[in-house]
């Protein structure tokens, strides 16, 4: 396998989560809540294989200090890629 190849399936998951994205947007527009739009993304990537969370909560930290307020991230891909 060639550089570009290994570059091309090491970053696949680029043009899976775009792709996708676009034809949940293809299909739906706009104007519906946000909830439909993750919900036929998250559908969407694990059908392609993605393990896919949704509303994930993640901790706010001042330094070494856990505050009292957590971010929830919209859609988290393989336990690594956040969609916002």
């Amino acid at each position: 396998m060639n550089l570009v190849q290994q570059h091309n399936e090491k970053y696949k998951f680029f043009s899976d989560i775009t792709g996708v994205a676009m034809k949940v947007h293809s299909k739906y527009h706009s104007g519906l809540m946000e909830s439909a739009y993750e919900a036929a993304l998250k559908y969407l990537l694990e059908q392609q294989g993605y393990k896919v969370e949704r509303q994930v909560n993640l901790p706010i930290y001042w330094d070494d200090v856990k505050l009292d307020q957590t971010y929830r991230m919209d859609l988290v891909v393989n336990g690594n890629i956040i969609l916002e």
